[in-house]
C-alpha cells in the first residue's frame, strides 16, 4: 500500500511540474511591411464554390506588388484556367476551352469581386487580412445577406497565418471557400507577364 502511494505521490508530482508549451505570440506584419522585406509571394491552395458555379479546384499562385496571377487545375489535373488580378483589372482565360472570360463572366462565376477587391485578394495570399470597415458603405440590404469569414491557422511552421477565406451571399445562395496550403515569401522577382505568356502558349 505504501509503495502504491510512493509511486502515485511520484508521478503526481512529475505531472506538477509539467509547464504546459505557449506558443510565442507574434506580431502579425501590415502588407506594407512585407512587400518592403519580400519581393514575391508564391503558393498553392484549394477553392471550393457553390452556387452558379459549383465544384473544386486546386490552384498555384504567384503574387508580387499589387499583383497576382493565379493557374487552377480541375479534379483531373487538367489546367482549366488562368486568372490575372491588378488593382484595376481581372483577366481570366478559360485553357480547356480556349477563350477568354469578360468581366461580367467572371464575377458570375466568382460573384464575391464585387464585393472583395483585388487587391484585398492579394493581401490574403500575402497572409494579411484585408480590412473590410469597407463594407459599411455598401447598401445595407446587400452588406446583410453577405457573410465574410477568415481562419487562422499554423502553415509551414508560421503560427497563427491566414489561411482560410470565406465569402456567402445569402441572396445568391453562393459560396466560395479558399484555403491556402502553401505560402513562400521570396526576395527575387517574377515577371508575371512572362509567366502568364509561357503557360497560355
Amino acid at each position: 500500500m505504501a509503495t502504491r502511494f510512493l509511486v502515485f505521490l511520484l508521478l503526481f508530482i512529475g505531472c506538477a511540474r509539467q509547464v504546459p508549451h505557449v506558443s510565442p505570440i507574434i506580431p502579425q506584419k501590415t502588407y506594407p511591411q512585407l512587400i518592403d522585406e519580400y519581393i514575391s509571394c508564391s503558393g498553392h491552395g484549394k477553392i471550393d464554390s457553390r452556387g452558379f458555379f459549383s465544384g473544386a479546384l486546386s490552384f498555384t499562385f504567384i503574387s508580387q506588388n499589387d499583383s497576382s496571377f493565379f493557374q487552377f487545375k480541375d479534379p483531373l489535373g487538367r489546367k482549366a484556367l488562368l486568372m490575372w488580378l491588378t488593382p484595376v483589372n481581372v483577366t481570366a482565360w478559360n485553357l480547356i476551352e480556349n477563350k477568354q472570360y469578360t468581366y461580367d463572366q467572371i464575377l458570375e462565376f466568382f460573384p464575391f469581386l464585387q464585393v472583395v477587391e483585388p487587391t484585398d485578394i492579394t493581401k490574403f495570399l500575402w497572409g494579411v487580412q484585408p480590412d473590410y470597415e469597407k463594407l459599411e458603405g455598401v447598401d445595407s440590404k446587400v452588406s446583410s445577406e453577405i457573410v465574410l469569414q477568415f481562419g487562422k491557422e499554423e502553415l509551414d511552421t508560421v503560427p497563427n497565418a491566414l489561411v482560410t477565406a470565406y465569402f456567402k451571399d445569402n441572396q445568391l445562395n453562393h459560396s466560395v471557400y479558399i484555403r491556402i496550403k502553401g505560402r513562400s515569401l521570396q526576395h527575387h522577382e517574377i515577371n508575371l507577364q512572362k509567366v502568364w505568356k509561357l503557360i497560355h502558349s
